[in-house]
């Protein structure tokens, strides 16, 4: 049995406070329109949602080239003597079965956030992984906030009644922490600040 959207909304909502005053981005979600609701209802709106759109075709030969890269990690390790962390569910009839479930939450989830005002950015991630990776981190240099410098760090290179300004970086992936570059099957993020 699945883990219900609510306990899974608590738990995110947890691991989001680990990062007070910092924009998360949280990977495949919301799954659905309830995982949506919760989370609105538990942590506010979100300030902008990501969608991620790829042709289904495409998904699936890169869930199977994942899968197929994880076997063969998965041989080599065992040939050292060693265990490799490999997903199984990277076959054919996993990915149609997440298709699925994608198509029949997908109009739902997205028609309710923008009822609610939820901005959404369309982004084309039928591409490269660098072209993909290219276009989130644009969006991520836009939602940089700026910050003025105090004068006397402005006095040095500024005109007089000039304003300085820097951004500052403050996206993480709210799941692991790090940045993903294997984010490129179809999926919604929140974004939150």
């Amino acid at each position: 049995d699945l883990v219900s959207s609510a306990v899974v909304t608590a738990l995110m909502r947890r691991r989001m406070r680990q990062h007070p005053g910092r924009r998360i981005l949280l990977d495949g979600f919301p799954r659905s329109l309830e995982n949506a609701r919760d989370f609105v209802e538990l942590c506010g709106p979100p300030e902008l949602a990501l969608h991620l759109d790829c042709d289904d075709t495409i998904l699936l030969e890169r869930i199977l080239a994942r899968g197929g890269k994880s076997a063969k990690e998965a041989e080599r390790a065992a040939a050292e003597g060693k265990v490799a962390n490999v997903r199984s569910d990277d076959n054919v009839h996993t990915g149609i079965q997440r298709l699925k479930n994608y198509h029949k939450h997908h109009h739902a989830t997205m028609s309710w956030l923008k009822e609610i005002h939820v901005p959404i950015v369309e982004i084309d991630c039928s591409g490269s992984k660098e072209d993909v990776w290219g276009r989130l981190m644009a969006i991520g240099r836009l939602m940089r906030p700026a910050v003025k410098l105090p004068p006397q760090a402005t006095d040095v290179v500024a005109q007089p009644h000039q304003e300085q300004i820097i951004s500052h970086q403050g996206i993480v992936n709210g799941s692991t922490g790090q940045t993903k570059e294997d984010g490129l099957s179809r999926k919604m993020h929140l974004n939150l600040q």
